[in-house]
């Protein structure tokens, strides 16, 4: 990580950094020898994360997400306290945390810490909650990288077996390219888009090129490009489009498809069938996705190792 996002460390206020215990008088959530977190520091965090979820996710999907998310903060605080204890144990962990401040000054264009200062004090941010900032974000990132996963090692039988293995995910999904002509409901009625699909039907038989009638006649925004809509996996469109386009050869067109807009006419220009790459191709992604998999799985036992080395208590009222 070379430097650190001004908007992001602004946002990540929220986020607390480790707290003396001499310092706070109230009620401890997570506790790591002699590192806290407090109870409003947690409570920030929630609010934070929650915000950022409801922004990202809707529906069933974010009141999952939201339901779960209380315990996995747990989970993930603790592991960050843990990876800085342990970083205090094996580096300079004040000198670490001075050179990603002195790269953010570089990235910021901000040449002295008085404008840093300056910087931070319009986002209601001190200079030393800043720090404690980079210590959180960047020093357990800086951990996983150094004492893990540079670590990681992949065998050439590896990568084909896992090649072999996950081929079919490798595949992606078959897509098709299309264009469009958008027949709006603002200044027609069924019985006039019939007769103008009709109509364009007609001219594309006597080889008018679709283009052409897009340009024409078209009310969507991709009539100035002769409506070029692009490339489609079916997952990307609405299951009344995607039945209508997937079943259609190239150079087929669609019968009207009602929409809230209005009613569609597509034309399949291309399509790309869902294809495995060779492991040449794929060795890449291949390689990238199994050294993930032997990260979580080191990940996971490095942190046991890092709990029984450790104090570590989290308050039964947040279990």
């Amino acid at each position: 990580m070379k430097g650190l996002s001004y908007l992001v460390l602004a946002t990540l206020l929220a986020a607390p950094a480790a707290a003396p215990k001499a310092a706070v008088v109230e009620e401890i959530v997570i506790k790591v020898n002699d590192t806290i977190v407090t109870k409003s520091e947690y409570d920030k965090r929630v609010k934070t994360t929650q915000d950022g979820m409801r922004r990202e996710y809707k529906g069933p999907d974010l009141d999952q997400r939201l339901k779960e998310m209380p315990q996995l903060l747990l989970e993930q605080m603790e592991d960050e306290l843990l990876l800085i204890e342990k970083a205090r144990q094996l580096y300079q962990v004040e000198a670490i945390v001075d050179g990603q401040v002195e790269n953010f000054m570089k990235d910021n264009k901000l040449p002295t810490k008085e404008a840093l200062a300056k910087a931070l004090q319009g986002e209601g941010m001190t200079m030393e909650e800043f720090r404690k900032q980079v210590l959180l974000i960047y020093v357990p990132e800086f951990m996983k990288s150094r004492e893990i996963r540079s670590k990681i090692s992949v065998t050439t039988d590896e990568i084909k077996a896992f090649y072999e293995q996950h081929k079919g995910d490798l595949a992606g999904k078959s897509q098709v390219q299309l264009q469009e002509i958008l027949i709006g409901k603002k200044d027609h009625s069924q019985e006039e888009a019939n007769a103008l699909a009709a109509q364009i039907k007609a001219d594309l038989a006597s080889a008018k090129p679709f283009g052409d009638l897009a340009a024409k006649y078209s009310e969507a925004f991709s009539r100035s490009s002769k409506g070029e809509a692009g490339w489609f996996a079916a997952s990307d469109l609405s299951a009344a489009i995607s039945k209508a386009v997937f079943g259609l050869k190239v150079g087929e067109l669609s019968e009207l498809i009602p929409t809230d807009a209005g009613w569609y006419l597509f034309r399949v220009e291309a399509r790309k069938e869902a294809e495995a790459p060779s492991l040449d191709k794929a060795r890449e992604s291949v390689i990238e996705a199994l050294k993930e998999q032997k990260f979580q799985a080191a990940y996971k036992e490095y942190l046991t190792d890092l709990k029984a080395q450790n104090y570590v208590r989290i308050n039964p009222k947040y279990l």
